[in-house]
């Protein structure tokens, strides 16, 4: 899937995809302003948001229950053009942001920006089109969650801790699964960046309501948050309960896949004329929480052990800046996997791990002239799993979740103490850009 490449792609280097880049744009925004009124995530983000700055209210109505009282006011600015012209501007803004995180990406992962880009770059845009094309069409907030995870981790790369916790606590404000990532840094060491993300999130997920709705309204709204988000939609309240909530097969989260492989339930509910089944087995509600805990316990080790046994900070070569990057895909993994909810275009926050991959499969065969086969062999089942998402069945048993907890696998793996694999899995090549030298010289990391 990648080959060697000592020589640019071709004449044209950045200019076609860029290209693509701005038609898909211009028509993504035709199609989005025009579908507006139809459902869509963007839409009702909007109307809570009007109706926040209408009545000084946040509506739990408007299809928006499951993001914090901070997100409404958020949103206020986008409701200050009609929807229709706010759908296009959002779409160009989320092309724009995506543009911004593949140019982090080359950056990071070459040291600059050659004449073409990587083709692990272009190999990991490719896998990710689906889930892309998803996020754009319903304006979904997961792109922008995309950027600021990636540019929160370039910022701890430059040794810019403080600035790291910006993005990665706006990313907590705008949507709970990224607050992972802050765990991550804790356990890494990287004081200021998880504290910059903590204060920024308590400052403004708590100031902002207080300071527009009062304290009284502020203490309602986060109970109401609470109930909906950490309750209602819990792990457990969809392992358990009778008829669980969002439990059409569009949605890919560990609760609900485990729920619909061990037990009889209908992958396509609120339409009994099209009723399907996906389970292999008719396990309790108890036996199947049982078996999440057991998996989810596996998967924290997966991220934790290679940080606790892993090397140093700052990186004092490419192998070690190498196995930190995988160890940060590891954690991008487990938002996913420790998400009581996934929908299809959630799966686009999977492409920091992805990319991780893809390069190191292209720097495997730069640097021994042969493929490496673990990685390789990954991205052809991902490949495989965007294909298998035109069946409903396939999508209802977690088809990209299985691969995301195989990529997770991977990427700890890569991540680990040992240096025994180093010739197995070669490190990147350092970082040479402007400014790169602080990620290993700087004192005030250590």
């Amino acid at each position: 899937m990648i080959a060697a490449a000592e020589k640019p792609m071709g004449r044209g280097g950045w200019r076609p995809l860029l290209i693509t880049a701005v038609v898909y744009t211009v028509a993504m925004a035709g199609y989005t302003s025009w579908r507006a009124e139809r459902s869509s995530d963007f839409r009702d983000f909007w109307e809570t948001a009007r109706e926040f700055r209408d009545t000084g209210q946040v509506s739990s109505e408007l299809g928006v229950h499951n993001y914090l009282p901070f997100f409404a006011i958020f949103m206020v600015p986008w409701t200050l053009v009609p929807l229709q012209v706010s759908m296009a501007l959002f779409t160009v803004f989320s092309m724009a942001l995506l543009a911004m995180t593949v140019w982090m990406i080359e950056l990071l992962f070459r040291g600059e920006i050659g004449p073409s880009p990587s083709r692990a770059t272009l190999v990991t845009i490719g896998l990710m089109l689906p889930f892309i094309h998803s996020s754009v069409t319903v304006g979904a907030m997961n792109i922008l969650l995309l950027f600021l995870v990636v540019a929160s981790w370039m910022l701890v790369e430059r040794g810019r801790e403080w600035e790291a916790g910006l993005p990665l606590g706006l990313a907590v404000l705008i949507k709970l699964l990224p607050a992972v990532l802050i765990v991550f840094f804790l356990i890494k060491g990287r004081w200021r960046a998880a504290s910059g993300a903590i204060i920024l999130v308590v400052g403004f997920g708590v100031g902002l309501p207080l300071a527009t709705t009062g304290p009284t309204r502020t203490q309602v709204y986060h109970e109401e948050f609470y109930r909906s988000a950490l309750v209602d939609h819990s792990a457990r309240a969809t392992i358990t309960a009778e008829k669980p909530r969002k439990a059409k097969y569009s949605n890919q989260s560990l609760p609900i896949v485990l729920r619909r492989l061990l037990s009889p339930l209908d992958a396509n509910a609120g339409e009994p004329e099209d009723r399907f089944f996906v389970n292999v087995a008719h396990l309790s509600g108890r036996n199947i929480w049982l078996v999440y805990l057991a998996l989810m316990l596996i998967a924290l080790a997966a991220g934790i052990l290679p940080l606790v046994h892993g090397p140093s900070w700052p990186p004092q070569d490419a192998d070690e800046l190498a196995r930190a990057r995988a160890q940060f895909g590891v954690w991008c993994c487990l938002m996913l996997i420790a998400s009581p909810l996934v929908w299809t275009h959630y799966f686009v926050l999977a492409l920091w791990p992805l990319a991780v991959v893809a390069h190191r499969a292209e720097a495997f065969q730069q640097e021994l002239n042969r493929p490496c086969r673990l990685s390789l062999s990954l991205l052809v089942i991902w490949l495989i799993a965007d294909l298998l998402m035109a069946w409903p069945a396939a999508r209802a048993a977690g088809v990209h979740l299985l691969v995301v907890v195989a990529l997770c696998g991977l990427l700890a793996w890569l991540g680990r103490t040992s240096n025994g694999g180093g010739a197995r899995f070669p490190a990147q090549p350092l970082p040479h850009g402007r400014g790169s030298e602080r990620c290993f010289n700087d004192e005030s990391l250590h």
